[in-house]
């Protein structure tokens, strides 16, 4: 994605298109009328975050797959999928447009990027060691 100026093509730093842009601002600034309209809106932010799930795993350098990467953000939504107070859920939609736009606009850090998906996937892989430990099955009792 680029800015045409004159007959160069400048590259932009980070993934936000100009639609993103207005997208992030407008759905910030919105305020639900019912719970109907919020889950709309809720569906519309989540698939903005996977829809760019490839861009951040090249700018940030995640390790992990994209397919981890969606589960864990599958993940945050459904922990809220509970919530029926729409002030809070319109609450955590601008709060979710805000990190994506940091994330889009490259305001975030690498490590921040890879630390908030390290702090969810890297307990399952020691969660995986520990299954799989030969003195912890055997203090376990299975063989």
């Amino acid at each position: 994605v680029g800015l045409s100026v004159g007959h160069k093509v400048t590259a932009m730093a980070g993934a936000s298109t100009i639609k993103m842009m207005i997208t992030n601002l407008t759905e910030k600034s919105l305020v639900s009328p019912d719970l109907a309209t919020s889950r709309i809106r809720v569906i519309r932010l989540y698939r903005d975050w996977v829809r760019h799930i490839p861009w951040m795993k090249q700018a940030y350098k995640v390790k992990y797959s994209e397919r981890a990467m969606t589960q864990v953000i599958a993940s945050q939504f459904r922990e809220r999928a509970h919530l029926d107070d729409v002030n809070q859920i319109d609450r955590l939609i601008q709060k979710g447009r805000m990190d994506l736009e940091e994330v889009l606009h490259v305001w975030t850090g690498d490590m921040h990027v890879n630390a908030y998906f390290d702090k969810y996937l890297e307990v399952k892989e020691i969660d995986k060691l520990r299954q799989s430990d030969f003195l912890t099955k055997f203090y376990a009792g299975v063989e």
